[in-house]
């Protein structure tokens, strides 16, 4: 969420047209998409194994481990169940983030053909509410001050 925002909020602060600044934002979050989408098998395992690594280690110093169901992960696995492929896409950009969303997406609905246009129409839709809400806002701010 962060991200997609400053990067609209800069490209208005620096002048940017609504269309410079909606179409930087889009093509930045799909190449986002693309990429995290494509590594996020490597991205998975490396994480796995760090992680299995370090529950060892804790094991062996005898410390208490830490809960593998928590708030979080419950309610990713309920987003999965309720809204499917359609409710991760559409809370990949501000909710998940980019890279998080497109590694979950890539993880739970990898069969899925449709996972990826529906990623990419979701950055791109996204990206023009937060470029057209953030230049707005800023030529607002710009013809109120003298």
């Amino acid at each position: 969420m962060l991200k997609m925002m400053v990067a609209a909020g800069f490209g208005a602060g620096f002048g940017f047209t609504f269309l410079e600044t909606f179409l930087w934002t889009a093509v930045g979050g799909c190449l986002g998409v693309m990429v995290f989408y494509r590594l996020s098998e490597r991205l998975t395992e490396w994480s796995r194994d760090r992680w299995l690594k370090g529950r060892a280690k804790a094991r062996a110093r005898g410390v208490a481990l830490r809960r593998i169901f928590t708030r979080r992960n419950r309610w990713i696995i309920r987003v999965k169940h309720v809204s499917g492929f359609l409710g991760v896409a559409a809370l990949t950009p501000l909710v998940l983030t980019i890279p998080v969303g497109s590694i979950l997406a890539a993880r739970f609905f990898h069969h899925d053909r449709r996972m990826v246009p529906a990623l990419l129409i979701s950055v791109v839709v996204q990206a023009l509410g937060v470029s057209a809400a953030l230049t707005g806002a800023v030529s607002g701010i710009t013809r109120a001050l003298p």
